[in-house]
Parts: structure tokens; C-alpha cells; sequence
């Protein structure tokens, strides 16, 4: 083998552990390839958090094995949260794959390649980049998959999440965002965002998905005296009807989530929030929904809302319950009010657009046509679009030339 190609699915975790992925085969030697059909090993790194990322990743795997195939001397490694969730326990269906590794089991990625002193830092690039601070989780949330993908919550420690920013940063990153399952549960959390954006003031933070229940103290002390650490709360709250969340298993109230949002709204700093949502979840009343949305229309700072409906996945508890219960919303009802969220969260484009004309505000050239606003993830938000061509890498300072449901055209003023 010389060359190799990644298929990465799913999340910026993922992403990350790709980065690790492509690492070790550049240790071993190989050479990354751009297009499957000039490698000779084709890593395809999976998602398998809710069944249409299930589904995804076996499709895509059909076509690897097709393309393995198709050619003498291919080879195909299945990777990440598919053969975690699913590990092969004998009874056939991957004979044709060369090598199955779960999430963590680089070294035998290693191992198998002959990569004796194979290095595990991302090797990547781009102008936003991504650090994984922690691993695992242990909440059980009663719908979710990932501590049967992950296992239980290991933070990373601190000096090993400073190390691979500042190699990420040696590598060309411009921005940085900081994941996890639950990055709120990592014990030096606030130290590690002071540390960061100190020591790489040229350089944005981002922090991703903060379990309500584990929201860490002094972030927002730190988000506003802290211009590289971006105005952005990535908060899963999933609901606020009590009765929900305590049948979701989310240790928390909506008191807890109101003081959350009081606290964001009241920071000298605009911030943007991004809500995630589960509607149509086993139980939910027409008043827990109303509740809902009325949570989510109540606050300034919200800007984003990421709605998913619930999808009975096997393994966790609400899957049995909700069998045993016979409380599952209607499909058709669950799409009405996964509608009716996405209506709003138009409404919250809107709004911030009027919000943010006649303001100058900073975007971050991704290319020379798009890039993405502190107030927006490069991964997870509509990006913007410039008026003309730019210096990818280069932050500017713009003004909103035209704004609404989920697009944004700026305009570099200086």
C-alpha cells in the first residue's frame, strides 16, 4: 500500500479522530489521496448515534466494499461509532473488510500497518480546526446511544488539550473548537479556555455542547473579557417541560435552564446561543410542547435551533419504555411541531438580522467566497457569504449587506 483516503461521517469528534486516523497512516508511511481511486486503502470513519446515521454509514460502506472490489490489492478499515455501537460478535457480514477498529483502538490501526512509532496527533488542516478535550459520557440520558458507542466520560488532560492546540494552531488554524460529549463534566474546563486563548490571542476558541446540568462556572465571566473566545453557547437543552426531562433521564429542571438564559441575556456581550431540541419525544403532552416553544421564543440571545425527532433506539431505556408505555407521538403530530420549531428558529434568523445591520461585527474567511461569523459554528450554522473575494484565514471586520432565514451576505468595511 501507498496511498490512502479518509471517509469521515457524523461529528467534529469524529472529525478529530480522523485527523488521528490520517496521522498514523502518514507515519506508516502512506500518502494521502484526494481522490479513493488513486489509494490503495480507503478508512471509513462512521457515525452511529440515531438511525439515519446508521443507515448512512452501512450505505457508505456498501460503496467502499464496491470500490474495494473493483481493484487488485485494496483494502477497506471500518472505524468509529458504528463497529462501537455494533461490534462484530462472530455471526458474519464483514469478511470483506480488512480491518474493523472501535472508537479509541488507534493502536491497532498502528499495529496493523506496521507503523511502529506511528504518531497520535491530528494531522489535518484548514482554517477551522477542532480539539477534542474530553471522551465518553456518563449521563444515561434515556434516549441516547453514546455511552454505548464511547463508554464512560474520560477528559483529556489539560496539558494534552493545550499541546494539540498549539499543534493545530503550527498547522494553520485560525479557529478552534473545543468538543466532547459533555465538555461542561471536564474538571479544568475554565482553566484550559484561560490558558488557550492567552497564550493564541490571534487565534478564536469555540466551545461546543454544554450539558446544562454540568453548565461550568465562569465561562461567562470568561466569554466576556475574552475577544477570542467566541460569543457562542452551545446548549443541548433537548426540553423544559419537568416531567420530559426527568423521563429524558437530563438531571436538571427548567429553573436550572431559565437561570442559564438569564445569565447569557444579561452579559455586556452579545452572545448567540444554539439551542438542541428533542420533540415529539414518548409522553410529550400538546402542553409540554407548548412550553417548548415558548421557552425557546423567550430570550434574546438565542440564534440557532437544532430540532431532532425522537427516534427509538435500541439499547437505551426509553426504547423498552416506550414499547412497554404505547405513548409514542405520532408521526404525523411529531412533524407538526418539529415544523412549528423551524418556523421559529426562522423567526430568530430574522431577528438577528435586524439586530445586526448598521453593526460591525467580525467573520472569518473560510475561503474566498464564504466564511462564518463569531457568532456562527463553521460546522454547524449557515456560513456567510462575502461580496467579493477575500484572503482565506484572514478575519474581517463586516457589516450585514442582506439577512434572513438562515443565509447572511457581508461586507468587509475595513
Amino acid at each position: 500500500m501507498n496511498g490512502f483516503h479518509v471517509i469521515t461521517l457524523g461529528c467534529p469528534k469524529n472529525r478529530v479522530d480522523s485527523e488521528v486516523l490520517e496521522a498514523v497512516c502518514r507515519g506508516a508511511g502512506l500518502v494521502l489521496r484526494a481522490d479513493p481511486d488513486r489509494a490503495d486503502l480507503v478508512i471509513l470513519n462512521t457515525c452511529a448515534f440515531i438511525a439515519p446515521a446508521v443507515e448512512e454509514s452501512l450505505d457508505v460502506l456498501g460503496d467502499a466494499l464496491a470500490w474495494k472490489a473493483s481493484g487488485k490489492g485494496r483494502k477497506v478499515v471500518l472505524a468509529g461509532c458504528l463497529p462501537g455501537r455494533f461490534p462484530d460478535d462472530g455471526s458474519g457480514g464483514l469478511e470483506d473488510v480488512d480491518l474493523v477498529i472501535r472508537p479509541g483502538e488507534v493502536r491497532r490501526l498502528a499495529r496493523w500497518l506496521g507503523a511502529a512509532q506511528a504518531a497520535f496527533m491530528q494531522e489535518g488542516r484548514g482554517v477551522s480546526r477542532f480539539v477534542k478535550i474530553a471522551d465518553g459520557c456518563d449521563n444515561n440520558c434515556s434516549y441516547c446511544t453514546i455511552p454505548l458507542i464511547r463508554g464512560p466520560f474520560r477528559p483529556v488532560p489539560p496539558r494534552e488539550v493545550e499541546e494539540s492546540v498549539a499543534h493545530v494552531v503550527r498547522q494553520g488554524a485560525r479557529e478552534i473548537g473545543l468538543v466532547a460529549q459533555d465538555s461542561g463534566a471536564h474538571p479544568d474546563l475554565t482553566g484550559i479556555l484561560d490558558r488557550v486563548t492567552r497564550s493564541h490571542p490571534e487565534v478564536w476558541f469555540r466551545l461546543y455542547y454544554l450539558h446544562p446540568a454540568h453548565f461550568p462556572r465562569g465561562f461567562l465571566e470568561l466569554l466576556e473579557n475574552r475577544p477570542n473566545l467566541t460569543p457562542y453557547v452551545d446548549l443541548p437543552i433537548q426540553h423544559v417541560s419537568a416531567r420530559v426531562l426527568d423521563r429524558m433521564g437530563r438531571g436538571y429542571g427548567p429553573d436550572r435552564l431559565t437561570r442559564i438564559m438569564e445569565a447569557v441575556d444579561g452579559l455586556s456581550r452579545e452572545a448567540a446561543v444554539r439551542f438542541t431540541v428533542i420533540t415529539g419525544y414518548p409522553g410529550e403532552t400538546a402542553e409540554d410542547f407548548d412550553s417548548l416553544l415558548s421557552f425557546l421564543g423567550r430570550w434574546r440571545s438565542p440564534r440557532h435551533i437544532a430540532a431532532f425527532p425522537w427516534w427509538p433506539e435500541e439499547g437505551t431505556g426509553e426504547y423498552f419504555r416506550a414499547a412497554a408505555k404505547g405513548d409514542a407521538v405520532a408521526g404525523p403530530e411529531a412533524s407538526r411541531r418539529l415544523a412549528a420549531i423551524s418556523s421559529l428558529g426562522e423567526c430568530l434568523y430574522q431577528s438577528w438580522a435586524e439586530r445586526l445591520s448598521g453593526v460591525v461585527f467580525p467573520v472569518l474567511a473560510d475561503s474566498r467566497e464564504e466564511g462564518h461569523s463569531c457568532y456562527d459554528s463553521p460546522e454547524s450554522d449557515p456560513p456567510a457569504e462575502f461580496t467579493g473575494p477575500v484572503e482565506p484565514g484572514r478575519f474581517y471586520d463586516c457589516g450585514l449587506a442582506e439577512g434572513g432565514d438562515g443565509f447572511m451576505v457581508v461586507e468587509p468595511v475595513r
